[in-house]
């Protein structure tokens, strides 16, 4: 039995050596074919993200006989003398995880042998099969809790792509999610092209079918160990008990008008600590971000919350968790707001006035200053009362209570009454071990265990940069260029995941979209810089191929689709519009060009002056230069013109 939810097997060697030894004999490779008894390989090309060039691989090697991906049908042992299309319909396709398993047998992912209703020690018939790349997938959630999941499309799209090799209709997936837990069941309702699709490396859409009715999944309520879940609100306090390790977890939220909240933790019987995260769902003592392990004497535990510490950004979720540490814990919990940013730089402070060093002197039992008449007297009473610790200097009075259960750590420089003894050992200084499989994986407390466990642990739960979705952040990169990127192990799979690009469509590494589109921006920015205006002054567009010099959009009311070799009518069509722009205008209120009508009168109503229209000989005595530059377009051979100097002022 294998563990996961993925549904790769694991194969014993044997089966390798069969199936490459099938290839040669069959031709059963994927995407090759064989000419004149010569292996040629379709092999997928090198790209560059900022080039469509490609460049293919060298020869391939022997495991390049086989299909890729590898996809068998598994089918029971009592299904095997069904007919084709019974068995496809009872079958589940899987992949393949390694073939290093033990000779006649096959680790098969637990939930498939559920699914298939098998038992360890079952006999199953494993085949090889090709099927087509799917296009579509419609899941049905059968937990009507999976409303209640923020992004579940993206979720489900990540399970896919990294756990799953193909897909059966019918057969039920289980998808685990963050902080949940028990894994969310989805049933394969249909598929396209086929009843069983392959989904590696295709481009597959998916429909997600809800349930009608049920709980919609609470986060705040999700609790491995807890009593219950509620959420906090400011001004409202919530009763908490709690046994030892048992924690209860809840949910606040950070309002928009507050910069920071306070979560308060009143213990009235027994002692707890207070933990929080942004992406644990149910914080402990090793998994969280902001902690208080303060001693039992300490009956308030506090944890001071800042809207820029929120993961992800823009989020103002937070998670808190109470966990018992005594056998009975009562306390209560409360939520404060600090919306108000106080500015130290105008508080006033005040200096305490100091005493003049001739009038006091200072008693070395206690510390105080104290007058130099007095201090004979107060240093003999202050001996005979007061009791010194030697080691913290902290002053007690001499027999009490207090000074009897003075302790200080033997292993630290903590100080406090003996009853912090306990907890502070716990947590301080009691060797714990991760879980991760990493070079080290054993710590001398559980504070460097939580300090681990939030920064260089696999375990760690991140918001991709990516996928945007909460999964664990893998072992540390050891590539140089994930290192320099500041990227771990799943944004490294998740950035060299490849997209095509809309402009150029060539295949792009998603952790180099912004490099490729800024190397687009740069190449548009140098065309600008050596692009050739318009003749039309009013119009800022690159110049066209056609006879006046225009863009495409100023000499669109100018073109004609009549036979005109010699121009004459476009230079008609030229001074008919001239000639209306200057008597008549265009008529646009935010028109400002001086060589048009309207745009005379708009000038004029801003400086408060009035201006008359044109007559015709003004106008016409306007357009005369403009034409005389456009008469070389009627004659042959026709010479250059030099557009720049036409003083031509079109309105658009």
């Amino acid at each position: 039995v294998a563990t996961g939810f993925t549904d790769k097997l694991y194969l014993p060697p044997s089966t390798l050596t069969a199936l490459l030894d099938s290839s040669k004999r069959n031709g059963l490779s994927n995407g090759a074919t064989t000419t004149n008894g010569r292996y040629q390989s379709h092999r997928t090309p090198r790209y560059s993200p900022f080039s469509s060039e490609e460049t293919d691989y060298s020869t391939p090697s022997q495991t390049d006989l086989l299909p890729s991906p590898l996809i068998f049908r598994l089918t029971s042992a009592a299904q095997a003398g069904l007919h084709d299309r019974q068995r496809n319909a009872r079958a589940v396709h899987c992949g393949v995880r390694e073939f290093s398993h033990e000779e006649d047998y096959a680790g098969i992912p637990e939930w498939i042998m559920t699914e298939m209703e098998l038992t360890e020690g079952d006999s199953v018939s494993i085949e090889l099969v090709r099927l087509e790349k799917g296009t579509h997938a419609q899941l049905k959630a059968l937990n009507p809790m999976a409303r209640g999941v923020g992004d579940l499309r993206s979720l489900l799209e990540a399970y896919m792509r990294t756990k799953l090799t193909a897909l059966t209709v019918g057969e039920t997936l289980l998808v685990p999610i963050n902080g949940v837990v028990e894994p969310l069941s989805f049933s394969v309702a249909a598929l396209e092209p086929s009843a069983a699709i392959d989904i590696v490396d295709t481009d597959l859409s998916v429909d997600i079918i809800y349930a009608d009715s049920g709980p919609i999944l609470d986060h705040s309520a999700v609790d491995h160990n807890s009593t219950g879940g509620n959420e906090l609100v400011s001004g409202a306090s919530i009763d908490v008990n709690v046994s030892k390790e048992q924690a209860r977890s809840f949910l606040l939220h950070i309002p928009a008008e507050a910069n920071s909240v306070d979560v308060v933790l009143n213990c009235l019987i027994g002692d707890a600590s207070l933990v929080a995260s942004c992406l644990v769902q149910n914080p402990s003592v090793v998994d969280n971000t902001w902690f208080d392990f303060s001693a039992p004497l300490h009956k308030q535990k506090r944890l001071r919350i800042s809207r820029d510490q929120l993961l992800p950004q823009g989020s103002n979720a937070v998670h808190v968790s109470v966990v018992g540490f005594t056998a009975l814990c009562q306390a209560n919990i409360s939520l404060g707001l600090d919306g108000e940013q106080k500015d130290s730089a105008n508080v006033e402070t005040k200096s305490p006035s100091l005493p003049n060093d001739d009038d006091f002197r200072l008693c070395a039992n206690c510390g105080s200053s104290v007058p130099t008449a007095r201090f004979d007297m107060h240093r003999t009473v202050c001996e005979r009362h007061n009791v010194k610790c030697t080691r913290c200097d902290s002053i007690f009075k001499r027999g009490s209570d207090e000074a009897e259960r003075h302790w200080h750590c033997e292993l630290c420089n903590i100080s406090g009454d003996i009853d912090d003894s306990a907890k502070h050992l716990h947590f301080f200084h009691t060797p714990a071990s991760c879980a991760c499989d990493t070079d080290r994986s054993a710590f001398a407390s559980i504070v460097e265990l939580a300090e681990h466990r939030r920064t260089r642990c696999p375990e760690r739960l991140i918001e991709c940069r990516y996928c945007h979705n909460i999964e664990p952040q893998g072992p540390a990169s050891k590539d140089a260029t994930d290192i320099m990127d500041g990227l771990n192990a799943h944004e490294a799979y998740c950035g060299n995941r490849t997209i095509e690009c809309t402009k150029c469509k060539a295949n792009v590494r998603i952790r180099q979209v912004l490099v490729h589109m800024q190397m687009h921006q740069m190449r548009e920015q140098v065309a600008r810089e050596n692009m050739v205006p318009c003749a039309n002054k009013e119009c800022s567009r690159e110049r066209a191929s056609n006879p006046l010099g225009l863009c495409t959009s100023c000499f669109g009311p100018f073109y004609t689709g009549q036979h005109d070799p010699d121009n004459h009518k476009l230079l008609k069509r030229l001074a008919r519009a001239l000639h209306t722009q200057l008597t008549r205008g265009c008529g646009s209120q935010r028109c400002r060009n001086t060589m048009c009508a309207t745009g005379l009168q708009n000038s004029g109503s801003d400086s408060g002056s009035a201006v008359s229209p044109l007559s015709q000989t003004e106008a016409a005595a306007l357009m005369v230069p403009i034409l005389k530059a456009y008469t070389p377009l009627s004659t042959l051979p026709r010479p250059s013109i030099d557009y720049a100097n036409i003083d031509l002022h079109l309105c658009k």
